[in-house]
């Protein structure tokens, strides 16, 4: 199978989303009451930011470590995790009545999916031409 191509802005774009992603946990690790208003004596606020930065820092390192190597196989289903994640996070968002997390959310789902959309579109323009 043929590489994945993205253009420079494409892949600028999706590493400055996994950064934003891993900076926020970092962030909700270290005050965990930075990131959403509540108080710090909530019950459960430092299991949610454990939580958090369990699953967006090692999705972010491996979204930039592909999105930085040459060969970019593995982009597709971690687009598309990155994206579904994201799309969570606009959903506990707006649940728990959190507006930053329901526009950051889904602006990064949009830029990961679209961008998994468009692999997807590639892959399958070189399939016909190459039949």
């Amino acid at each position: 199978m043929q590489d994945e191509k993205l253009s420079r802005t494409a892949v600028v774009v999706n590493a400055i989303g996994a950064a934003t992603a891993v900076a926020f946990s970092v962030a909700a690790l270290v005050d965990p009451t930075a990131a959403i208003s509540i108080g710090a004596d909530s019950p459960g606020i430092d299991l949610y930011a454990q939580a958090y930065a369990a699953r967006a820092i090692p999705l972010g390192a491996a979204l930039l470590f592909s999105l930085a190597g040459r060969r970019k196989r593995a982009l597709l289903p971690l687009l598309t995790v990155s994206g579904a994640v994201q799309l969570g996070d606009v959903a506990i968002g707006a649940a728990q009545g959190i507006p930053g997390m329901m526009a950051g959310g889904s602006a990064l789902a949009l830029v990961h999916l679209a961008t998994a959309g468009h692999l997807v579109l590639r892959r399958s323009r070189f399939a016909t031409a190459a039949a």
